[in-house]
């Protein structure tokens, strides 16, 4: 069987010696310009990876590229030598008098050691001028009249011109040498040698690992992709049918790498480079997509992500899902390591399983942030302590200043950062602490609401005013996520003020409002709907009572005086608004119970004047729709309040206003004075207290 390489040798001593023998110059078919653009002249980088291509496509085993420098420490000259085939003086000629058209291109492994072949495009040897003005290519090769030694040298100047002696037999070991020299601007930067292992690394990673008997030197540092190695994970993805699964290899360094997508053909030989474009922070990766499906156009490879309609798109973009699956995967395992890690050194700030569904969340939000800046958190045992404990603090009781202090006290750089960011955009570290403790702490709070309303005990000493009143004006969202506190025990003017603010109305000149028996009227709580979705305002006016009061007529008569003084109120009537009036208590005599059953009107809705509706509600029930509504999230918690839980929130949150009975024997509780003011609730302003005559 005659080999490609055969062919190629006859039309190569042909050419030679139609030329005139052993010395002579060739001229590539194409026009300057033309080869400059193929040598890429500002990648140095790329010039070293291709010509480690070409040594290993000619079964090198050894590839050793050096570098010599000058007294200024100035790259002086670069060359890159292996022991492969070499190339036959006969071939030569046909190698360099042209670009594109390499035998490689049909040919699917190399011509001894049957490896996988990378070149196809004939056009590696022109990207050596990135490395100096001046190249020298000296190679021993086994030809027709036995080995060869060839020299090939040219300039940048005139990259089209070679100039080729053959110096007859030569008894060495085949192989290749490429030197370049000659001052290029940069070059010592841009061959900076820990940067060059790092792309020498990505590139040869899966080469080397299937050639194990192959190897890379650069500037005396061998090139060594399993030692490098954090992890490694190989995917098979979806069939279409036409061609073998697609798969994905993601390989994870030790040493910050260029993240790249290699798209490679089914021999697994890299065709083209991509983006990831996936997030990852922290993690220094390349991932390699083999798949027969690349082999068809390579050309078109660079330009797949603007050809969504192409199965090599789809094929990538299936990849780059899997990519994201894989990385929230290893986050969760580097997480649990560094935990493991910090927990034998008795460094972690926590201590046992966390029981509860609160320490859960925040065990996991406080994991997710202190690995992040790991690297940051001081070597020595005490500070390594000392400063995972200030960092739980902090998240504990700052979790929306936390990136802000951690940037201030760790030095975080303009990355890390941005990965810290991406990190707690993702997990919502924020909304996840406030969500868990605000569900918990609500949970809690009807707990002791029904502690206060239906204890034997407690419900004999729990006052309207100065307990019940004081504790739901800061809770308000009992009585809907939708309202706002606008007003709490004030007299019906202060309502009115209320309302025409809303609806940013002008006061007129008299804002005194008298209920129809001449007295000012005093609303418990009176709650708004403001947002922009609400096409008018809706006011809820809640009057409350007392546990141990029984409503009865003489109760809802008061609400209905409300009612109807705001309804026949000229200043209310002249802007439109919805109103809903509670009468709120325990529990309720037959005759307004009957009332709150009428089949025209919705449960609980007793009367309706012009747009205001009337409506008596139990505790119980108002509770109960609060639990409905808080179903989803206690489940997902898995937590179950108790009497400890209930009244240790009423004692931390409303101190003040909990009745003596129920706090602790310990509890040291300060009074506020009469006629304080309350601290304000969140995007409210303190005010002072009005007087009871309004």
């Amino acid at each position: 069987m005659v080999s490609i390489l055969t062919v190629v040798d006859a039309v190569g001593a042909a050419r030679w010696n139609a030329r005139g023998g052993a010395m002579g110059s060739i001229t590539l078919r194409v026009e300057q310009d033309h080869v400059e653009g193929v040598a890429k002249l500002n990648d140095p980088v790329g010039a070293v990876i291709e010509l480690i291509w070409n040594a290993l496509d000619a079964d090198a085993t050894s590839v050793t590229v050096e570098i010599e420098r000058n007294e200024f420490d100035g790259v002086s000259k670069v060359i890159v030598s292996d022991d492969g085939h070499g190339m036959p003086a006969e071939s030569c000629p046909s190698y360099f008098d042209k670009l594109g058209g390499s035998w490689k291109k049909a040919a699917l492994v190399s011509l001894d050691k049957r490896r996988a072949m990378h070149g196809r495009n004939g056009q590696g040897r022109v990207r050596a001028f990135a490395l100096g003005q001046h190249v020298r290519w000296t190679t021993i090769g086994e030809g027709v009249d036995g080995k060869m030694k060839t020299i090939i040298e040219a300039d940048r100047t005139a990259m089209r011109n070679y100039r080729i002696d053959t110096f007859g037999a030569d008894n060495g070991d085949t192989g290749t040498t490429v030197e370049a020299w000659g001052a290029i601007p940069g070059l010592d930067r841009l061959l900076n040698t820990s940067k060059v292992i790092s792309a020498l690394t990505t590139e040869f990673a899966l080469y080397l690992e299937t050639y194990p008997d192959s190897s890379v030197t650069f500037d005396g540092e061998r090139v060594d992709p399993g030692q490098v190695q954090v992890h490694s994970a190989v995917y098979t993805l979806g069939d279409d049918g036409e061609f073998p699964g697609p798969e994905l290899r993601v390989i994870e360094w030790r040493k910050v790498v260029t993240r790249e997508l290699a798209l490679c053909d089914s021999r697994r030989m890299p065709l083209v480079k991509l983006r990831p474009e996936i997030q990852a922070p922290g993690f220094n990766f390349t991932a390699y997509l083999s798949w027969q499906g690349f082999e068809d156009r390579p050309q078109d490879l660079a330009l797949v992500d603007w050809d969504e309609d192409s199965p090599a798109s789809a094929v990538v973009e299936q990849a780059r899902g899997r990519l994201r699956e894989h990385f929230r995967s290893r986050v969760d395992d580097r997480r649990r390591e560094q935990v493991l890690e910090w927990q034998r050194e008795q460094v972690y700030p926590y201590e046992g399983e966390a029981t509860e569904p609160t320490e859960l969340t925040e065990r996991e939000a406080f994991d997710t942030v202190a690995t992040t800046i790991a690297k940051h958190i001081p070597k020595a045992r005490n500070a390594r302590r000392a400063t995972l404990g200030l960092l739980k603090e902090t998240l504990a009781a700052k979790p929306d200043q936390t990136p802000q202090i951690l940037e201030r006290f760790f030095s975080l750089s303009r990355q890390e950062k941005e990965e810290l960011g991406l990190l707690l955009k993702r997990t919502s570290l924020t909304s996840l602490i406030r969500t868990s403790t605000e569900v918990t702490d609500r949970l809690d709070f009807l707990r002791a609401l029904e502690i206060l309303l239906f204890d034997p005990e407690a419900k004999k000493v729990t006052r309207e005013r100065d307990q019940l009143h004081k504790i739901l004006e800061n809770e308000a969202w009992v009585f809907g996520e939708e309202y706002s506190l606008m007003v709490s025990e004030r007299g019906l003017s202060e309502v009115l003020r209320k309302h025409l603010s809303i609806l940013r109305v002008p006061e007129p000149a008299d804002t005194n409002v008298r209920v129809l028996d001449g007295s000012t009227g005093r609303v418990d709580l009176m709650l708004s709907k403001t947002t922009v979705w609400v096409q008018k305002p809706h006011h809820l006016v809640v009057e409350l009572k007392r546990p141990n009061v029984r409503l009865g007529m003489a109760e809802y008569s008061q609400l209905v005086k409300y009612a109807t003084t705001v309804i026949a109120d000229e200043r209310f009537r002249s802007t439109e608004a919805n109103w809903d009036f509670w009468l709120i208590g325990n529990s309720m005599d037959d005759v307004l119970r009957n009332l709150t059953c009428q089949p025209h009107l919705p449960p609980g809705q007793v009367n309706t004047i012009g747009n205001a509706r009337l409506w008596v509600r139990e505790w119980s029930e108002v509770i109960q729709e609060c639990k409905q509504r808080l179903h989803f999230y206690r489940d997902r918690l898995d937590y179950q309040s108790t009497d400890e839980h209930a009244l240790e929130y009423l004692v931390r949150k409303h101190a003040h206003a909990t009745p003596t009975v129920l706090l602790p024997d310990d509890e040291d509780v300060v009074e506020e004075p009469a006629g304080a003011i309350p601290p304000p609730r969140d995007g409210q302003s303190a005010q002072a207290p009005t007087t009871l005559t309004d």
